[in-house]
């Protein structure tokens, strides 16, 4: 289009419009005086900035690199192409472009804000702290640099400096909400948990519908493993473990023993109230700490009564139905975990393979967001039917299960980012079990059964306490998984792995870490000079966070040998690197320790008094190596030291981890799914002749024959 004016006219003409809120004819104005002076820093950067707020952000930066060397003459000119290369994932661009802003403006606020903010994002702590502390000075009147560094301190686990900052703005600025929230969360964070909850009951609805809307976005930001809804504003209680569990994914520890003690101060108050909390997150993160066995099952049971009066809304209660229609195989409802996992979505499918579809009718419910419909598909074929239940609420998917008319539901998420608990509490099944909960504690609702085996229950354990469970005779975890190696792995140097060295493993995540694991390993790191630690490849907070705590246990980091990020193939063929995988504590290993085993890595566990804590016993027994199952640390650690010091011995496990291969019972996936389709049936017939669900043991199925024919549920 021809302009239609001369570039001052037309600059002043696009000036008016987008301050009258037409940027479309804004727009238009300044592309007229582009053309007219091609390369114009002025034009170029009021095009961006329209285009900015149109959300075009990828237009605004090619617009702006048509002027990029006038505006690298100036600061303020450089600091807008660095914002539009930030806005268009053009890090490397915006970092060059900051760096000239600050080369010919040292205070320029712009550049030194957004690269404090890129540096708080790479975990760069000090550089944001110290860029933003020079925002605040340049601009004291500023309300939202204040923000922006008690955020950073926040982030940086600087509670106390954060607390002190936030305070001495509302003195200034006086009860703005963004800062009261901030304030009370980071009392709460530091532990000043009486004066943040003082200040939080002072909060009106807009207040609370602010920190509210902080503690989710916190919550979305932080990877925490099992997150439960804010049905309300939590208390500062529940804000000071909400950081600390957040905390515990990246290895910080700092506040490992306060978390303990405020776990059971909230749970002592309500006692004493009769006010539970949704402790979801709690019972899971409880298994990593140092609380007894008792305390975690009684949290449970509150926790589950919790959720169960959360559920207001109206809903039919469940009715146990069976259409005439349909076919008389047991109908059992799979709640799984996400399928994005290559290890979930494999080991499904080959579960699915190796069920008897003339007795048992599958039905797979998937909460994967943005699922792949060729692996839906393909699962599909295997089963009665996949359901995506992703995009459903509570209450829909509940409606969408009871049509499948199910005998049997199997919670497969329990304890997971996928955790639904509120489907069980309305029943979908008239028979609801979990499978594998990581408590040997049951609780008597909203599922009948606990799935277990007689290591995780050993005899001679009065099964009582402990609610229904049930017995399979090997392991409760179904190993079906059978993908494969791809090629060779590289070799040894090539994994960052010294040639010579003692490989010793944990395929663990690191929430997974506890202080007292690490501890053991870094007591074995000191005692074998010749050894380095494998782990998978942990995001840089938590690399940083074990580097510094093995650097304080008189260990060098460089023996931390973290993996390099590849194909779930490339690993498999990588694990056989490792000289000997060492179990963690408090919550053992799971998916990689199977893979360790199949790859023909020996391994070393030690049994403690939960699910999670016996799970690696478990799995090594049904793999043929109970003699590598201890029942203290100490004992751990010698038989790792003995190990270590023995390759004969090392070489004999590997063989008879190879021999395994051809009877042990962790690698007969047919055979322990027949086990599982034992104790579903025998569930059913416990139903139909009215019996209450009641611990029982299923019997080893590894030389039966699978049974082909129809059973009547």
């Amino acid at each position: 289009m021809k302009p239609t004016g001369t570039y001052l006219e037309l600059m002043d003409q696009g000036a008016r419009l987008h301050a009258g809120g037409q940027p479309e004819r804004a727009l238009v104005a300044f592309e007229q005086a582009l053309v007219l002076q091609p390369g114009d820093a002025q034009a170029a950067s009021a095009c961006a900035a329209v285009l900015s707020g149109l959300g075009q952000t990828a237009a605004a930066w090619r617009i702006l690199q048509t002027a990029r060397t006038q505006l690298l003459r100036h600061a303020d000119g450089a600091a807008n192409l660095g914002i539009a290369a930030e806005d268009s994932g053009q890090a490397e661009e915006a970092r060059i472009a900051y760096a000239r802003a600050l080369e010919l403006d040292p205070n320029h606020l712009r550049a030194l804000n957004n690269t404090a903010l890129a540096a708080a994002r790479a975990g760069d702590w000090e550089t944001a702290i110290t860029r933003l502390q020079r925002c605040r000075e340049l601009a004291p009147a500023e309300p939202q640099t204040w923000i922006n560094l008690g955020d950073v301190l926040v982030a940086a686990r600087r509670f106390p400096d954060a607390a002190t900052l936030l305070a001495d703005a509302l003195g200034r600025f006086g009860p703005q909400a963004p800062l009261v929230v901030r304030h009370i969360l980071a009392q709460a964070f530091d532990g000043r948990i009486e004066a943040a909850q003082a200040d939080l009951d002072r909060l009106d609805a807009a207040g609370h519908e602010a920190l509210r809307q902080l503690l989710a976005q916190a919550g979305a930001a932080s990877g925490r493993t099992v997150h439960k809804p804010l049905a309300r504003t939590p208390d500062a209680y529940e804000m000071f473990c909400q950081q600390a569990f957040d905390a515990m994914q990246v290895c910080d520890w700092r506040d490992h023993d306060r978390l303990t003690a405020v776990i059971r101060e909230m749970e002592a108050r309500a006692t004493r109230t009769g006010h539970h909390r949704d402790g979801r997150d709690t019972q899971f993160y409880g298994l990593l700490l140092p609380l007894h066995e008792d305390e975690l099952a009684q949290l449970r049971v509150r926790s589950i009564g919790a959720i169960g009066r959360q559920l207001t809304r109206p809903m039919a209660p469940f009715a146990a139905t069976r259409s005439r229609h349909r076919d008389a195989r047991i109908h059992v409802g799979l709640a799984v975990q996400s399928l994005h996992d290559p290890r979930i979505a494999n080991a499904l499918q080959a579960q699915l393979q190796a069920h008897d579809a003339t007795r048992f009718a599958l039905h797979v419910y998937s909460p994967t967001p943005g699922p792949d419909p060729a692996l839906t598909a393909r699962l599909g074929a295997l089963c009665a039917g996949a359901v995506e239940i992703a995009h459903m609420s509570d209450d829909e998917a509940v409606g969408r299960m009871r049509l499948d008319e199910l005998d049997i539901f199997v919670d497969m998420a329990f304890d997971t980012p996928w955790c639904r608990p509120e489907i069980p509490e309305r029943r979908v099944a008239p028979i609801q079990i979990r499978q594998t909960t990581w408590h040997r504690h049951h609780p008597p609702r909203p599922c009948d059964y606990n799935m277990s085996d007689r290591f995780v229950h050993p005899d001679g354990l009065p099964l009582a306490p402990y609610g229904a469970i049930v017995r399979l005779p090997h392991t409760c975890w179904l190993a079906t998984n059978d993908d494969l190696p791809e090629g060779p792995a590289p070799e040894r140097a090539a994994l960052g792995l010294p040639p010579d060295a003692l490989v010793l493993c944990s395929l663990v995540a690191p929430l997974m870490v506890d202080p007292q694991t690490f501890g053991r390993w870094m007591g074995l790191l000191r005692q074998l000079p010749q050894a380095v630690w494998w782990l998978p490849a942990y995001g840089a907070a938590a690399r940083r966070n074990l580097a510094a705590a093995a650097r304080a246990a008189g260990v060098e980091p460089s023996r931390l040998v973290f993996m390099q990020r590849c194909s779930r193939a490339e690993l498999l063929a990588r694990i056989a690197h490792a000289d000997l995988f060492v179990d963690t504590l408090r919550f053992n290993a799971n998916h990689g320790l199977v893979d360790a085993l199949r790859m023909g890595v020996p391994a070393v566990s030690c049994a403690g008094a939960s699910m999670a804590a016996r799970l690696g016993g478990s799995v090594l027994r049904a793999a043929g190596l109970a003699d590598l199952v201890v029942d203290d640390a100490d004992a751990l650690s010698a038989l790792v030291v003995r190990l270590a010091n023995d390759p004969g011995a090392r070489t004999g496990l590997r063989q008879r981890l190879v021999e395994a291969r051809a009877g042990a019972p962790l690698f007969d996936p047919q055979a322990r799914v027949r086990e599982w389709e034992w104790a579903w049936a025998e569930m059913v017939r416990r139903h139909q002749a009215g019996l209450a669900a009641a611990a029982f043991d299923v019997p080893d199925q590894s030389t039966a024959p699978a049974v082909r024919r129809a059973v009547s549920p």
